[in-house]
């Protein structure tokens, strides 16, 4: 659940001084789709399977191979020429991909869905070098028990059952498979986002109130079929239902056709390793386009990579197939689905050293920050997880709040911890608790404001208790410069760029309030975690600012 998990939440880290390198080179913002999908890094489980190690062979050389849990037996007894072994590591397409934005990259990858090796290719920080066309395919369909599963006219039909169970785009094969044939039924539609927001817009709602990553793959097949349900899946997953429980299940393909998931052979290791490990690829391949490969295939439930029928009037038969020619549109749909499904978990740091005081139209700074976050309080909804920090000169009166978490660690205060809204805390909510503290917030006496030291603690809090299910984000509110912290710009911003990993980002948000603010080195400071930097001098844009802020998915 957002904001309960890691480290406890109402102690904020220590202060980790010093940069620890170079900053990180440029380069522009990722597609939030791609850095969407890195945020599924943690919830996926891996499991290690073994090619048998070949006779004859003394000093073998291993390769790993990603691949979902559904292909990993069909690999792990695949043979291969040469003193080559396979070792098969079971992950969804959605965590290799936020895999390769680190240096934890398997040696190859076969992706249930061959465009997720060029939406990897957006953030991978080495090669993603697709060699060879699909090993296998298998064509997306509707399952479910007996007499469940209703004939669809199209696609947009099928996923517009309110009963349908759908699984991540963000991670899985067949969700996001699902997601294109809406799109590709809609390819000569100028305005085809029109046609699939309607339809993403309830699973998207669904997907967001969810305490637990859904399952993917067989055991999603089975566990709706057991609730009664019906589900997005493929041939390949009824046929191996089938095989395993002895069981008819009903299975229909919409009447506009289908999706082939396919299975590439992606060359992802770095370095020296890439080239032999693209030899072992081409091995690996060899030995599936033998008749005994296409065999193990087709008793495992996948076609070939043309997508001929599986023999004996297996699985769905001959069926029109769909194709999306444009990925950046497909982009689009899964840029939607995150910022419809992920929820918010966010830090709101407010400025409250005594240039707050000062008016900023007819009223001071503080009553407006004060008035646009009650007004965030009041409509945001309550999967969205924040925690309030104060910051600046004498902050440390603030230690007097009605509120026993409160800790000051010196330039700032952790009022209250990252909690869901609708949290229970105390005799009241994690909602009650934040409007209280909002209500009694007032600028100090002193001009003192550590914005730097304030910025990297906060930064840090957020991620050493980060979330893998939401988009995390630090909310800076002030209407000054940096004149008190221990560390200088160029370290903050070196240790950000530093520190921002890939695999769990943190997005700083900033808002300038006044004529004074220090606007450059805020775009600055959001630029190195690839958020987005406000400022104003306009009183009625705050309430807006603050609620566009704390709403945040994608830091851009």
């Amino acid at each position: 659940m957002a904001g309960e998990s890691g480290p406890s939440e109402s102690d904020p880290p220590s202060r980790r001084g010093g940069v620890s390198g170079d900053a990180r080179p440029g380069g522009g913002r990722a597609r939030w789709f791609v850095v969407a999908v890195i945020l599924v890094l943690a919830a996926g489980s891996v499991a290690f399977l073994f090619v048998e190690r070949r006779s004859g062979c003394d000093d073998s050389e291993r390769y790993t191979v990603a691949v979902t849990a559904d292909l990993a037996p069909v690999i792990e007894g695949t043979s291969v020429s040469g003193c080559t072994e396979f070792e098969v590591v079971e992950q969804e397409p959605g965590e290799v991909s936020a895999r390769l934005a680190t240096d934890d990259v398997p040696d190859l990858w076969l992706p249930a869905g061959g465009w997720w090796a060029s939406w990897a290719g957006e953030t991978a920080t080495g090669p993603v070098r697709t060699v060879s066309t699909p090993l296998a395919t298998t064509p997306l369909v509707i399952a479910g028990a007996p007499g469940t599963v209703e004939p669809a006219a199209d696609w947009q039909e099928a996923l517009s059952d309110p009963g349908l169970v759908f699984g991540n785009p963000l991670r899985s094969g067949p969700a996001s498979g699902a997601i294109r044939a809406v799109l590709a039924e809609a390819a000569d539609d100028p305005v085809a986002m029109g046609t699939v927001r309607p339809v993403m817009a309830p699973l998207a709602e669904r997907e967001g109130v969810r305490d637990e990553e859904v399952p993917t793959g067989s055991t999603l097949l089975e566990e709706t079929v057991a609730d009664g349900g019906t589900v997005v899946s493929t041939e390949q997953q009824v046929e191996t239902y089938r095989s395993v429980h002895k069981r008819e299940l009903g299975i229909e393909v919409p009447a506009t056709g289908t999706l082939l998931v396919d299975y590439p052979v992606v060359v992802t290791a770095r370095g020296e390793r890439h080239d032999a490990a693209a030899a072992a690829a081409t091995a690996l391949t060899d030995a599936l386009h033998t008749s005994e490969g296409l065999d193990r295939l087709t008793r495992h439930g996948f076609r070939d990579g043309g997508g001929r029928p599986l023999p004996d009037g297996r699985g769905v038969g001959a069926v029109p197939v769909l194709e999306l020619d444009d990925e950046t549109v497909a982009e689009e749909a899964m840029n939607v689905w995150a910022l419809q499904a992920l929820p918010v978990r966010t830090v709101f740091a407010v400025d409250v050293s005594a240039s707050m005081n000062r008016n900023l139209g007819d009223e001071s700074r503080i009553e407006l920050v004060r008035r646009a976050a009650t007004a965030a309080n009041e409509v945001l909804p309550g999967n969205v997880s924040a925690g309030l920090w104060f910051f600046g000169g004498g902050v440390s009166d603030y230690a007097t709040l009605p509120n026993d978490r409160a800790e000051a660690t010196g330039d700032y205060i952790v009022a209250a911890p990252i909690r869901r809204f609708d949290a229970v805390v105390d005799d009241g909510t994690q909602r009650d608790l934040l409007t209280s503290l909002v209500a009694q917030m007032a600028g100090t006496a002193d001009e003192t404001t550590a914005l730097y030291d304030m910025i990297l603690a906060a930064f840090r809090y957020v991620q050493d208790s980060y979330d893998p299910r939401a988009a995390n984000s630090v909310v800076v509110v002030t209407d000054g410069a940096d004149n008190g912290s221990a560390m200088s710009k160029d370290e903050l911003l070196a240790v950000l760029s530093n520190e921002n990993d890939p695999s769990r980002p943190v997005r700083i948000v900033t808002i300038g309030l006044g004529e004074d603010v220090d606007t450059a080195t805020l775009e600055q400071i959001a630029a190195a975690t690839g958020g987005v930097s406000y400022r104003t001098s306009d009183p009625l844009d705050i309430t807006e600012l603050v609620l566009t802020a704390l709403a945040d998915r994608t830091g851009g």
